[in-house]
């Protein structure tokens, strides 16, 4: 786990602001590279790759990054969503959390992990399969997608938080690389409790939501509770799954997710401290804004959560 300190944060934003984050892109993509040539050095005989990681972890860009890594060692990547795989609503019952009074929409069964493992199996095996779709406007699993056949040049690349549950890896291990992404960085103030992993994932989220998911940081802090119950619960427990791990933490980032959340954040001071995230509260107003605009490169993870 690497840990970084405000203050390091704060002067680099201050006065080497290009140079700080061209190498925390650098060293995000290093990590990239590392895991691209390992999974194309056991292409032939692991060609499933399952990408694993809690909630904002950068899964959806880090698994371009990864396909187009491996085209530079000649093998080219098919992707499958795991969220095609979702079960129509109304055919189940979504169990509830009884922890925090929602529906655990987290929980492997609203998902058809049964088929996605056959489906896997069936790619190892050589054999072609007919892809689900799920359609999220009439919440259905609709039938007679795409169909897919690998190549001996070809791994497939699944990305998702029940990405190594025991239904999928436990038939699957002698064939999948497994690739776990996190936030695995802390950042630690001169005065106050550190920011730990998940308070760094949270001011993602929150920015995420709040510009493409039309849910303001309000919901995403009534939501936080059961996003962390279901990585305790469905996540956390299969970690040790993974041949491979890649922190996507870019320390710049700091800069610019606290300021431009801070408004909000000030407005749910009492919402941090129930969601245990009070040392974000803490840190407001003590994080170096960065003028990032023309320096983040187009493909950085950060896109993301940020556009």
């Amino acid at each position: 786990m690497a840990e970084y300190t405000l203050k390091y944060i704060n002067h680099r934003a201050r006065y080497d602001a290009a140079a700080f984050i061209g190498e925390c892109e650098q060293q995000y993509h290093d990590q990239v590279l590392r895991v691209a040539e390992e999974i194309a050095e056991n292409s032939a005989h692991r060609p499933i790759v399952l990408i694993n990681g809690p909630s904002s972890s950068g899964k959806t860009t880090t698994n371009d990054r990864i396909a187009r890594a491996l085209a530079k060692h000649g093998i080219h990547a098919e992707m499958i969503s795991m969220d095609d795989y979702y079960r129509t609503v109304g055919t189940y019952e979504i169990p509830p959390d009884p922890e925090n009074g929602v529906p655990d929409l987290e929980s492997p069964e609203c998902m058809n992990l049964p088929l996605l493992s056959q489906h896997l199996a069936q790619l190892v095996a050589g054999e072609e399969i007919g892809l689900p779709r799920f359609d999220f406007e009439t919440r259905s699993s609709v039938p007679g997608g795409q169909s897919l056949r690998l190549d001996p040049d070809e791994v497939v690349l699944i990305e998702g938080i029940h990405s190594f549950n025991p239904v999928i890896m436990g038939d699957l291990a002698h064939a999948a690389t497994g690739v776990y992404l996190s936030v695995a960085s802390t950042v630690t103030p001169e005065e106050g409790p550190r920011l730990e992993p998940y308070m760094l994932r949270f001011l993602r989220r929150a920015m995420r939501d709040s510009l493409f998911r039309n849910s303001p940081v309000a919901e995403t802090l009534g939501q936080w509770n059961s996003v962390r119950r279901g990585e305790r619960l469905y996540i956390s427990p299969y970690r040790g799954q993974a041949n491979l791990t890649v922190d996507t933490f870019l320390p710049y980032e700091l800069s610019i997710l606290m300021t431009r959340l801070e408004p909000q954040l000030r407005a749910h001071a009492e919402a941090l401290a129930d969601a245990d995230l009070a040392p974000v509260g803490e840190m407001l107003g003590q994080v170096e804004p960065i003028d990032y605009a023309d320096l983040i490169p187009d493909d950085s993870v950060l896109h993301e959560f940020i556009g």
